[in-house]
């Protein structure tokens, strides 16, 4: 049996204020993180669209971080503050 070496990383996002261009990439920013087919994902906004929250495994903090740095939101330079740590689920 193969072990498994990917490790669970919680992307962790608060947007700027710019609500226009927000609106027009957050189809893109979801289309995008949808066609990855992340194993363990599980992402979503915060309730009042502030930002948003996206758990995924990956096999590295340099692959997780190459995922990341392909989201429109990032992209288009509409990330505020963010943070990417690996996370133990208990």
């Amino acid at each position: 049996m193969k072990k498994d070496t990917t490790q669970t990383y919680v992307y962790f996002y608060f947007m700027k204020k710019k609500p226009e261009i927000i609106k027009q990439a957050a189809p893109d920013h979801a289309k995008y993180w949808m066609s990855l087919k992340l194993d363990g994902y599980k992402g979503g906004p915060f309730a009042d669209r502030s930002g948003g929250m996206i758990l995924f495994k990956a096999k590295s903090k340099e692959s997780a971080s190459m995922t990341v740095a392909g989201d429109p939101f990032v992209i288009h330079d509409l990330i505020g503050e963010s943070w990417l740590k690996p996370w133990v689920a208990h």
